[in-house]
């Protein structure tokens, strides 16, 4: 059933490399492509802050200094920058493959290569590799939202994609509390996350799809034309407003409310990062009952993150 949903527009089978749809997808279809596409996000997400979860175990096993282990942060979200500059493989490689493969080489890592690292070089080199892997595959994912995401609609489905970041550090507090009682070891929330991202890759690899190149590129046309029409009608000189994109840019309005974002998210990158640690040094809390109060956290706070 959910095979034939998602592979509307003539597509059937297991695709391994050609994921492009010759047409546009029926509503219920485009329906599950975008709960799909909020899925990967919310998993690649999951599987980036996981390990500030354990944080207080396994700097402690792995004798990792607590600024050592937030300048490794600090560069790990800086490789992820610099990653998602690469988005142009997107048009060589398609979108949906830099999805699905990349979700194979986070869980791997995740599932096999972290668990067994022993000093804190090792641990950076495996942070640093699967932040510059999912800041190349989560530039594609909200691509992949707007192709299937019509423009009435778009500002919602985007909206939707927001809760990525959000309910991915939900799931590492809930799965963290639920589970660190029982196995005890920073290495078991790793392992349960590889084995998460690896079932999420195999529903992409099964399901995702993009559409075809002539197909996108068409309805960015009408789009364009749709824009440049209104903006010809409100007495727009269109030419002149595009020839200098950074001066259109460089407006009080947009920084402001670039730096107000940025400034409001520090308390939620500080939650998804350091609060367990916070939670165990300074009330002495157990790291299952610190990710329960981040847990409690996320959800009191997530409407405002939203």
């Amino acid at each position: 059933m959910a095979s034939a949903t998602l592979s509307s527009g003539g597509q059937s089978g297991i695709r391994i490399w050609n994921r492009e749809l010759a047409t546009y997808p029926e509503r219920d279809a485009r329906r599950m492509h975008l709960l799909l596409v909020v899925l990967i996000t919310v998993t690649l997400y999951y599987e980036l802050y996981v390990g500030s979860g354990v944080a207080t175990i396994m700097l402690a096993r792995l004798k990792i200094p607590f600024p050592i282990f937030v300048y490794i942060l600090a560069a790990g979200n800086l490789l992820g920058a610099f990653a998602s500059l690469l988005a142009g493989l997107a048009d060589r490689f398609g979108r949906a493959n830099l999805v699905v493969y990349g979700l194979l080489v986070v869980g791997l890592i995740t599932l096999f290569w972290v668990p067994n690292v022993t000093t804190v070089l090792e641990w950076g080199l495996s942070f640093g590799v699967v932040s510059f892997v999912e800041g190349i595959i989560l530039v594609a994912t909200p691509a992949l939202i707007r192709d299937f995401a019509p423009q009435v609609g778009r500002a919602t489905a985007m909206g939707f994609w927001t809760i990525g970041p959000v309910l991915g550090s939900l799931a590492v507090s809930a799965v963290n509390t639920l589970t660190l009682p029982t196995y005890q070891t920073w290495q078991s929330q790793f392992v349960i996350c590889g084995v998460v991202g690896l079932v999420v890759f195999v529903l992409a690899f099964l399901f995702l799809r993009e559409l075809a190149p002539a197909l996108r590129d068409q309805l960015m046309v009408s789009d364009r034309e749709r824009a440049l029409v209104e903006a010809r009608a409100r007495g727009i000189d269109v030419e002149a407003a595009i020839s200098h994109p950074w001066r259109t840019m460089l407006k009080l309005d947009l920084i402001a409310s670039s730096f107000g974002i940025s400034t409001f998210l520090l308390i939620f990158y500080a939650a998804v990062t350091i609060f367990t640690l916070y939670w165990v040094v300074v009330f002495n809390q157990t790291t299952a009952n610190a990710n329960g109060i981040n847990l409690w956290f996320g959800v009191f706070n997530a409407p405002r993150w939203w």
